[in-house]
Order: structure tokens, then sequence, then C-alpha cells
């Protein structure tokens, strides 16, 4: 029997009880059993509720993720939107906050070897800017990164992306840009820099247009747009 028709029959019996389908949903709201299967969708990223592999098959690019921890595909009233997930590797998210800014890299074309083999952006923006301290030079990019407290992120979350990390989400693009845009807010649609440096003068950048990568002069400005490290 299909699932309809087993509705129809589900809908006819309530009738003949004498009941109305206001009667049960209003029901399953006090008894709870409601809300238990509207959640159902929700994830609490970082518990123990369910092991990493159920959530790992469960989380996808473009789901939407919660200041409260929750990981949902639906975007759910009355409930902050702080980033949207970008790439799912084993329990590790990489999750697109919302906001950008268009700066340069590093206005004093701060040097910084040390992340040219980086391909964890978390680590490469606090060496950014551990050495931007020490030489009391600017890293635009990475600070403002390090600096987002946006929709509920808090200040020292966020960070500027790796090169590896901007491949992986321009892999997932359309996922990540449906939820975007289905929030109202910026695309990944532009010239973005990476944590990664490239040379004395330049950076990686990763041109979400088409995915290809290219080292400009860090003083130039294209778009920063920060992200999260998510454990499930």
């Amino acid at each position: 029997m299909e699932r309809n028709e087993k509705l129809e029959m589900l809908t006819a019996l309530v009738g003949e009880l004498g009941f109305s389908c206001d009667d049960v949903v209003n029901y399953w709201k006090a008894s709870g059993k409601l809300e238990a299967k509207q959640s159902q969708s929700l994830i609490p990223a970082g518990t123990e509720e369910a092991s990493q592999d159920q959530n790992s098959a469960k989380v996808t690019p473009g789901m939407f993720v919660y200041v409260d921890g929750l990981i949902s595909s639906e975007i759910i009233e009355g409930r902050q939107v702080m980033a949207i997930v970008g790439s799912v590797d084993g329990s590790d998210v990489l999750a697109v906050c919302l906001q950008e800014a268009c700066l340069p890299w590093s206005s004093d074309w701060l040097e910084a070897k040390a992340t040219q083999k980086m391909t964890g952006g978390k680590e490469a923006t606090r060496k950014l800017l551990e050495i931007s301290r020490k030489k009391r030079q600017e890293a635009e990019a990475a600070r403002w990164c390090y600096d987002y407290a946006e929709d509920g992120v808090k200040q020292g979350e966020a960070f500027l992306p790796s090169l590896t990390e901007l491949e992986k989400l321009f892999a997932n693009k359309a996922a990540i840009n449906a939820s975007l845009n289905a929030l109202g807010v910026a695309l990944l649609d532009g010239w973005y820099w990476s944590s990664t440096e490239s040379s004395n003068g330049n950076a990686w950048i990763l041109i979400m247009y088409n995915g290809d990568r290219g080292n400009y002069y860090k003083g130039s400005g294209y778009y920063v747009r920060p992200v999260l490290a998510l454990k499930l």
C-alpha cells in the first residue's frame, strides 16, 4: 500500500472517530510527538546523541547551521542561522559565514612563508596574525575573519580559509549558493583570498566563477569570506 493511500485511510479513520486533523495535530504538539518528528532533520553538532558516522551521513553541503548548534536542511522560523555547511569530511564540517568584505590580503605586503604549505585555514590565520603582531604589519583579510562577530558567530571562531578549503567550497558551490540565496545574503561568486601565501609579494586566490586559482598582489582588494570549523 502506497504512502498516500495510508494517509487517506488515516484521515478517514480520524473523521469516523469524530476528530478533525487539527485535533490530531494539537494532540501531537501537546504530547511532544510532533516536535520529535520535526526535529529528525536537525542534527546537533558536537554532541554524542548520534555516532559520527550517522551524523556525517546526514549532514550535507547547503544545510543551515544555527547558533544553538543545530544543523538542518530547512530554514526554521525563530532560530538564528549563522552559517551554511560548505563541506563535510568525516566528522569535520567546514561552514561558510553569511557576510563578506573586500579587503587587501596585506597592505604592508606581510611575508608569511609558514602559511605556504598549510592546508588548514584556522592554523594559517593564526600564524598570519602572529607574524603580523611581531612585524607590526597589517594582515587585513586574516584579521577581519578572526574578528568576525556577525549572525551569532563569536570573535575568534571564524578564520580565513586556505586555498585547499576554498577548492572544497567551490566543489559544493551550487548547494551553498542555493542556501545563501534563500537567506538573501551575498553568494560565493567572485575572487576570494585564501590564507595561503604564494610568494613574498603574492597570495593565492580562488575564482569562484570557474574554480581557477591565481596568485595576486597582497595589496589588492578582493573578497574575503570567513568560515567555521565544526565537529559532528
